[in-house]
């Protein structure tokens, strides 16, 4: 069949073309961090722990508060300062915290990064 070469070559062309214009594989999609579970890791970190549970003794009306950021982009990491207010007023210098959040690609997880009081 005299034209079956051209066929297979134009095949063969075609698939090459469209394999190449894929590129790499789209990247994996970072879950949004939602406020309940960014209070959780703080409620489950040691350090976040000790620091809420002395500033409670000084002043039992105080507790973080996290405001998320858009997350629309997909960060995978997220960083929040003066997280402690007392009374629904920010906190005192002495009492305030910030934490950072990143996104373990390998645990496909929120985990906390850093804390500081």
């Amino acid at each position: 069949m005299p034209g079956v070469n051209k066929v297979t070559s134009f095949a063969i062309l075609l698939g090459s073309i469209i394999v190449a214009s894929c590129g790499a594989p789209p990247r994996a999609a970072v879950p949004a961090l939602t406020p309940e579970n960014a209070m959780a890791l703080l409620r489950y970190n040691p350090k976040a722990q000790t620091w809420i549970t002395y500033v409670k003794k000084q002043n039992p009306t105080c507790d973080y508060k996290l405001e998320l950021p858009d997350q629309m982009a997909q960060p995978t990491s997220i960083d929040l300062d003066h997280i402690v207010v007392c009374g629904g007023r920010p906190s005192p210098k002495e009492f305030d915290a910030s934490v950072s959040f990143e996104f373990d690609r390998s645990k496909q997880k929120w985990v906390i990064r850093r804390f500081a009081s």
